[in-house]
This record gives structure tokens, sequence and C-alpha cells, in this order.
């Protein structure tokens, strides 16, 4: 069902949809602004909990983005374990959601606005078992638009699988475009739904046996397989080149390790290099293997 609020009934809205997320949590605000209780009591709680995705969708001020978003505020929300941050160039809509509740709001996540505006809201639930359609359509709304916009940071969580559950490793950046954008020189449109693949150290697999003919085929050594290799060919991340032929992150791994051009997600062997298999570097530093399109074929 859904309800109209304002006033303080609002902010307590807005705050408990941020405070009990569980699994994801989406804010979509033109301006951000925190103050300590945003940054020391709401999100504080989810700064360390990998299970929550913690989406930031922001725009306006194209050529002066820290309008929108101080790099002080960018730089906090960059720290959470597992974030996507998205440009959204023309926004003007503000939205609120976790996997329970959301709020179809007037208010930015601005201080100044929680403690001095008259602002307006619609609050609407969802469960696994039904509720409001409006809220429903304002998630899948706000999915499509993240997805035609400018995602300009990613980070995920690795894990270790275990009998029952698994460990957190930690994350890793996958995606840090926020110095171009604070410069206005965003270029590139990256889908945040290429980046939504958990990845796994020392995974073991249980599958059925393969015939001998397909063991020596994998392990042949690489020259004899060798792809024809390009010079202009697209390169793609593992989760891309794996969408080729709709293999995961993982199986596109352990493809690249079984034919000896990768040792692991993060190192090339000398074979691999020969082929085209390189580095890609963001201009914060963070490196990521990408793989000629061509590969694409052995998968």
């Amino acid at each position: 069902m859904a309800k109209f609020i304002t006033g303080e009934a609002l902010a307590e809205e807005v705050y408990d949809i941020i405070f009990k997320a569980k699994k994801q949590l989406l804010i979509v605000s033109p301006y951000i602004k925190l103050d300590d209780y945003f940054r020391k009591e709401l999100f504080k709680i989810h700064k360390k909990n990998s299970e929550i995705h913690l989406i930031i969708a922001f725009g306006k001020n194209e050529k002066n983005p820290q309008r929108s978003v101080k790099k002080e505020d960018l730089a906090y929300f960059k720290d959470f374990p597992n974030v996507s941050v998205i440009y959204i160039p023309n926004l003007h809509a503000k939205y609120y959601a976790n996997e329970k509740k959301g709020i179809i709001t007037s208010i930015n996540l601005y201080d100044f606005s929680f403690k001095n505006n008259v602002e307006f809201g619609v609050v609407s639930e969802t469960t696994l078992f039904g509720g409001s359609g409006i809220d429903k359509e304002a998630w899948d709304e706000t999915m499509k638009i993240l997805a035609e916009n400018y995602t300009v940071f990613i980070r995920r969580p690795n894990y270790k699988k275990k009998l029952l559950g698994k460990d957190y490793l930690g994350s890793d950046t996958i995606l840090d475009l926020t110095d171009e954008l604070l410069n206005g020189g965003l270029k590139t449109r990256h889908c945040v739904f290429n980046f939504m693949d958990e990845t796994y150290s020392d995974e073991v697999k249980i599958s059925e046996r393969i015939s001998r003919e397909e063991f020596e085929r994998i392990n042949r050594p690489a020259k004899a397989v060798k792809p024809k290799f390009k010079a202009k060919e697209r390169l793609l991340s593992a989760t891309n080149l794996g969408k080729e032929k709709d293999k995961s992150f993982s199986e596109v791994i352990d493809i690249m390790v079984a034919r000896k051009y990768i040792k692991d997600k993060n190192i090339i062997t000398e074979v691999g290099i020969q082929i085209g298999i390189t580095y890609k570097t963001n201009a914060k530093g963070n490196k990521w293997i990408v793989y000629p399109e061509s590969l694409a074929e052995i998968l």
C-alpha cells in the first residue's frame, strides 16, 4: 500500500530505508551532501557488510559535477565493499529503496534538506508475496535508467566458497572513473549491469568426469591452438568476454588458466601475452586483465 508522507515522517522513513537495508540499498538523488548522522549512524552499519549492494545515482551539473556531490562524499562511498556509483547528467528524480520498501520523494540526500526544507514523498512496500506495484514500477524504471547512463565506480567483493556459505576475502575496485567525472571529462558509457558477477578465489567445481580426449584438448600446448589475434580487435574484460558465449566470469577464468594463458585472474603468463592478453589500467592505477575478443571462440 502506498502512503503520502511529509515532514518528520518522511525523514524517518528515508533514515529507516538506509539503516535497515539487508541486501540492496538504492540511493537516487541529484545532490548528495552527508553530515555526521548519515556517515556515522545510518551508512556506517553497512560499511563492512559485503552482502549489501549499495547503488548511488546522482546527477546534474555536467560542467562541474562537484556541485552535485563533494569529492569527500564520493570518496566515502568508494570505501564500501560492494558499491556501484552511476552519474546521470539530467537527473532530477529522487528515490530511496531497499529490498522491502521504497520512497519516491522531492528530498535530496542533503543534510540541509532534511533539517530545513518542506518536502513530500510517497512510501510503498514490496515483498516476495506482493505489495505495492508502485515500488516495483519505480525500481524497474530506475534499473533501466541506470543501465543507460554513466557508471563511474565499481567495487566488488571476493569470496571463497566453503561447505556451508562463503568467506569474504576483501573487495577489488573494478572501475574508477571518478577523476574523469570530477574533471568534467567522461567519454565512455559503462553499463553497471556488466559488473554484477560475484567472484570466488580457489573455487572447486564438482562436475562430471571429462573424457581423455577432452582433457588432452584442454591441456594441449597453447601454441598448437593459438587463436588468431588481430592487432586492432576489441579487448574485453572476463565478464564481457563471457557474455559472448553465455559464460560466467569464473568459467572464463577457469578456461584461461587451463589454457595456461593466465595464472589466475590477476596474472598473465608469457603465452597469454603473446596472444594479445594484456592489462588495462585506469587513472587511479587500478589494473585488470582484458582479452582479445577472438578468444571467445575457445569458450
